[in-house]
């Protein structure tokens, strides 16, 4: 998307005062040279001003001198000519990103990475038309919002990632699960997931963060030890070699039901 639509210029068509009019054969020289000295007519060949008053202001040019003329008249000519040049307001109204969008219809662009909300930028453009907003104006508001969302996203971002952080060193220092037992905690957790979670468990958990959290790790590596006790290898004498129902891995205490 680009940041100001371009809007084409009505082409502009005028007839030179004189050209084509009846009169004597000196008169006809006169208006058949016209087109040529449009901008710098001589003297006895008509308004200078006002032929280049009707010249689009788009097409303004700076003063060239006539070598057929002297420098006071070449001087006399420029200074008729710079009169006529637009003014830089003209040329500000002239710009489409200063205009309203008679449609309520702006075109927004933003930064690399993030994509324009149309179905927002609809909602309010005839508000923004409604407020007399030009699409530069509309442009300015979105680069400040878009500005402010993505501090504030990336603010979020970091003091996110500092509480997981966090999460994980407060569980590597826990006087339980941590210190010479952490390798055996992370063991026992990620059996938990292995045999009673699945992949989308374990999708959310690293990409949460939560599978950090310390009391997380620490149901996991529980579940985990109990799986291990429970189904020992070759049905020894702690267990029956079959697996243990989850249910009672998680909640031992309670009594079977039916």
């Amino acid at each position: 998307m680009q940041l100001h639509k371009k809007f084409g210029f009505p082409t502009i068509n005028f007839n030179q005062e004189g050209t084509g009019g009846g009169g004597g054969g000196e008169n006809n020289a006169a208006a058949d040279s016209a087109p040529e000295n449009i901008l710098f007519p001589k003297e006895g060949e008509g308004n200078g001003a006002a032929d280049q008053t009707q010249q689009p202001a788009g097409d303004w040019k700076e003063y060239v001198n006539d070598d057929s003329k002297s420098a006071e008249e070449n001087a006399a000519a420029k200074a008729e000519h710079d009169k006529t040049k637009p003014a830089a307001d003209d040329k500000a109204k002239n710009d489409p990103a200063n205009k309203v969008p008679e449609d309520g219809k702006y075109s927004l662009t933003m930064p690399e990475g993030v994509e324009v909300d149309q179905e927002l930028l609809d909602a309010v453009g005839a508000d923004f038309k409604e407020l007399n907003l030009t699409n530069g104006q509309a442009q300015k508001l979105a680069d400040k919002f878009t500005s402010v969302m993505q501090a504030r996203a990336e603010n979020q971002g970091k003091v996110w990632g500092e509480r997981v952080q966090k999460w994980a060193d407060d569980a590597k220092a826990d006087k339980t699960m941590g210190g010479d037992n952490w390798n055996g905690t992370v063991n026992d957790a990620q059996r938990a997931i292995a045999k009673l979670g699945t992949p989308e468990l374990k999708e959310y958990l690293n990409s949460s963060g939560g599978g950090n959290h310390p009391e997380v790790i620490r149901i996991l590596a529980k579940a985990g030890a109990l799986l291990k006790e429970d189904n020992p290898p070759n049905g020894g004498g702690q267990g029956s070699g079959k697996p243990a129902e989850a249910a009672h891995l998680l909640f031992p205490n309670d009594a079977p039901k039916g």
